[in-house]
């Protein structure tokens, strides 16, 4: 009879020890500015897709927190993943409209649909708003980047004109006659040196 009392003692504190790996601890109910801040910490480490996890956890928290949206946006648009970084950088956007980080983002993005009046149009639209932009979240992606960008986007779009003038805001040295082959051609691989040096 003691026997068959210890062997279901024991198997009751097996039960016991088997309902959770918490130990009885419940993790607290985060904010979504908690959230935003792992899922920006995790940005800088280059985890993209579990940057963007905490960022849609904070959207479900808070659908008004503009930079949880502005969060999933570059990590989407790093993954990448490019229409639901549009998606979520204008629906940043229609939150506030202010949103300078999120003007620049829709701007590469865009450009990397090549979608590139479109890129322009976002890109002035932050440069507008704040010509010094830097992203704060990667100190890599600034004004000079949107600069470059436009020039890009003018040169697909056949305007050489206003992908020279761009061109010349970052290196005010350069020239070139973009009216003949050579002069295209040196514009195009300026565009490259400038790319790599920016």
């Amino acid at each position: 009879m003691k026997r068959s009392i210890y062997i279901l003692l024991i198997l009751f504190l097996l039960m016991l020890g088997s309902c959770g790996s918490d130990n009885g601890f419940t993790p607290p109910n985060k904010e979504a500015q908690d959230l935003v801040d792992e899922g920006w910490e995790k940005f800088g480490y280059k985890g993209y897709q579990n940057a963007l996890l905490k960022f849609e956890e904070a959207i479900e928290k808070d659908e008004t927190f503009t930079d949880a949206y502005n969060g999933a946006a570059w990590a989407c648009a790093r993954i990448p993943r490019l229409q639901n970084a549009a998606n979520y950088f204008s629906q940043c956007l229609n939150i506030d409209n202010n949103y300078v980080d999120a003007h620049a983002g829709l701007a590469f993005v865009y450009n990397a649909q090549k979608s590139y009046a479109n890129s322009n149009t976002a890109a002035t639209t932050a440069l507008n708003k704040d010509p010094d932009w830097a992203f704060s979240h990667d100190v890599t992606v600034d004004y000079k980047d949107l600069q470059l960008l436009m020039a890009v986007n003018y040169y697909a779009l056949g305007d050489l004109n206003s992908s020279l003038m761009k061109v010349k805001i970052l290196n005010p040295l350069f020239n070139a006659d973009v009216t003949s082959f050579e002069g295209k051609q040196a514009l195009a691989n300026e565009i490259e040196r400038l790319g790599g040096s920016i």
